[in-house]
């Protein structure tokens, strides 16, 4: 039984902890995000900021703020293996805490497959990215204001036939090289990591 569970043990892969994290993919940990408490919504949950979960992302965004010499990067793509994860929930709330100091912010719902950003920014979601990598708008019909300040949105926009392509396409750098003109960061929910190739692109465009 006793070579039963140590090879068990030897074969888990699951990330249980902050220490696997670390041990297991020599990456770093910037942060721990407690779960909302029952019947609470992201909202709410970081309008308390005396709040733990409000506080945990006050951490994160120190951790952020030092984890390059120049400051928390310019561009940041959250993900997460599968949906359901919090991904949106830590898109939302990163960029909030980010224009909290000032910092102008534009949040981008990058998810082209099964959006979710604009109904917890509470905007309509009639155009957004995939006009603008269509070619079909540009930054200025798509952007929007929240009651943040400092901080701006721009949700998904109609769901394309072909998210991979369009965040493949030039139109992605383009963008970005215009809107880091305009803005500190842009924090962008992008889609899960399982299934589709649209994250890696996504990343692999935004580093």
């Amino acid at each position: 039984a006793a070579v039963t569970i140590l090879l068990l043990e030897a074969l888990d892969e699951t990330l249980t902890s902050p220490e696997d994290v670390e041990q297991k993919l020599s990456l770093p940990v910037l942060g721990v995000i407690p779960l909302l408490t029952e019947g609470e919504t992201t909202l709410e949950a970081i309008g308390n900021v005396r709040s733990p979960f409000a506080e945990s992302y006050y951490s994160l965004r120190t951790a952020l703020q030092f984890s390059t010499p120049q400051g928390a990067p310019a561009t940041l793509l959250v993900t997460s293996a599968r949906p359901g994860e919090g991904k949106s929930t830590t898109a939302y709330a990163t960029a909030v805490n980010l224009a909290r100091t000032g910092r102008r912010v534009l949040l981008l719902d990058g998810d082209l497959r099964n959006p979710s950003m604009h109904r917890v920014v509470g905007v309509d979601n009639d155009r957004g990215m995939s006009n603008l990598l269509a070619g079909s708008a540009d930054i200025g019909a798509v952007i929007q204001r929240t009651e943040t300040d400092n901080l701006f949105f721009i949700p998904c926009g109609p769901l394309p036939p072909n998210p991979a392509e369009l965040w493949g396409s030039d139109r992605l750098r383009q963008f970005l090289t215009l809107a880091l003109g305009d803005f500190d960061h842009i924090v962008i929910d992008g889609p899960p990591v399982l299934g589709f190739a649209d994250a890696p692109l996504l990343a692999a465009n935004t580093m």
